[in-house]
């Protein structure tokens, strides 16, 4: 079986509302050699329908892993990316399904893909939660892109840069785990103490505080810190606060 990369990557559906797009997912994922699936703040049960519509990819689903809580679910990624409709956000330009494909198939460590709810997608704070954004263009007159055949999409597209890259991944094992980057556990730390320290200072440069904490937390994500250099920051931020 092809691996979709040397490590792990896991599909995330956040607050699903309807349980036969939860069978559909799980079916597009197999069909394409990924089944760790994550269940996140979900707003129907996975009943018999949900079973039904998974065809032959029963054991997607008896192995997903539910969370109550996004940031839960993330603890151990290095590496999330989630899917948004809009092709920039906040100032972030967004990959193609191609493009992040290829990042995946070469990420060193867990990766969490990330689909929003049927009729309104992610939140800005779940986004915010992403190193990076994915956009699959669609006809703007009529986007309406569900959520089993975004999942279909992705998961042709990193199983195919897995089949490209699979050479490519053997030097991954060999990472200085000094450089080890962050995973989502450690970067949530961060992005709490520089709230603590945006509050503290009462800085704003002259935006909402939401605003400005979001920017911030798309500014550290881009970056993809190692693990040594978000304790460097932590102990900065530590000594500035009281």
């Amino acid at each position: 079986m092809v691996k979709n990369n040397a490590n792990n990557c896991r599909f995330a559906l956040v607050g699903t509302t309807h349980p036969g797009n939860i069978g559909a997912a799980a079916r597009a994922m197999k069909t394409m050699a990924i089944e760790q699936l994550d269940l996140i703040a979900l707003e129907c049960a996975v009943d018999a329908q949900a079973y039904a519509m998974a065809a032959h990819a029963d054991n997607v689903l008896d192995n997903a892993r539910h969370f109550p809580q996004l940031d839960q679910a993330l603890e151990q990624s290095t590496l999330t990316l989630g899917l948004t409709a809009r092709a920039r956000r906040d100032g972030v330009p967004a990959l193609s399904p191609r493009e992040a494909a290829a990042m995946i198939a070469l990420e060193p460590g867990p990766v969490s893909v990330l689909f929003g709810r049927e009729r309104t997608g992610l939140t800005n704070d779940e986004l915010g939660a992403c190193q990076r954004l994915v956009h699959i263009p669609a006809n703007p007159d009529y986007p309406a892109l569900n959520v089993a055949a975004a999942v279909q999409l992705m998961a042709y597209e990193i199983y195919v840069a897995a089949l490209e890259h699979q050479p490519d991944l053997a030097p991954a094992q060999t990472q200085d785990p000094d450089q080890q980057l962050a995973s989502g556990a450690h970067l949530e730390g961060l992005h709490r103490q520089i709230e603590a320290m945006v509050e503290y200072s009462g800085y704003s440069a002259r935006q909402p505080r939401e605003v400005l904490i979001r920017r911030l937390r798309h500014f550290i994500n881009r970056a993809r810190p190692s693990i040594e250099e978000v304790n460097l920051l932590r102990g900065v931020i530590k000594r500035l606060l009281p």
